[in-house]
């Protein structure tokens, strides 16, 4: 598997994947609000970064990390804001690699804490990220949109 840091030049393949991906998770998808994020985070190293996951050159899927800061956590974290694994490509142990990858990138950051989002029934990944050591911290997410 290859990860191929995207640039605005990805974007489009970023977001025909989030079409694929938002569905399946039954999220709603405002293009134009995802594109804006996306050329926020491409903008600023600093800010995050996306992957574009290939294997043997076709395209598997993406992962969105987002920077963060807490105190709790001695400072800076990252967010790993979404992953996906096109239909064809899972069970192989594509999301292992992924996290590996992810983890080194978040320690090389120089990040206290790796941190994400899952919804409740998405039993699949809450067990991938379960036996890489994520926490349910017994916390939930509340988010009042701003636009």
């Amino acid at each position: 598997m290859e990860f191929q840091r995207a640039g605005v030049a990805e974007l489009p393949e970023v977001l025909a994947l989030m079409r694929e991906f938002y569905p399946s998770e039954g999220l709603h998808l405002d293009e134009a609000l995802a594109a804006r994020g996306l050329h926020w985070v491409l903008a600023e190293p600093q800010r995050g970064a996306v992957f574009l996951l290939r294997v043997e050159g076709e395209l598997a899927g993406y992962f969105a990390l987002t920077a963060g800061v807490s105190l709790e956590f001695g400072g800076p974290y990252l967010l790993l804001d979404e992953l996906y694994v096109r239909e064809p490509f899972r069970g192989k142990g594509l999301g292992r690699v992924a996290m590996d990858f992810i983890e080194d990138y978040a320690r090389q950051a120089g990040c206290g804490a790796l941190r994400l989002e899952v919804h409740d029934c998405n039993e699949r990944a809450k067990d991938l990220y379960r036996k890489r050591g994520f926490l349910d911290d017994s916390r939930w997410i509340f988010t009042k949109p701003l636009t």
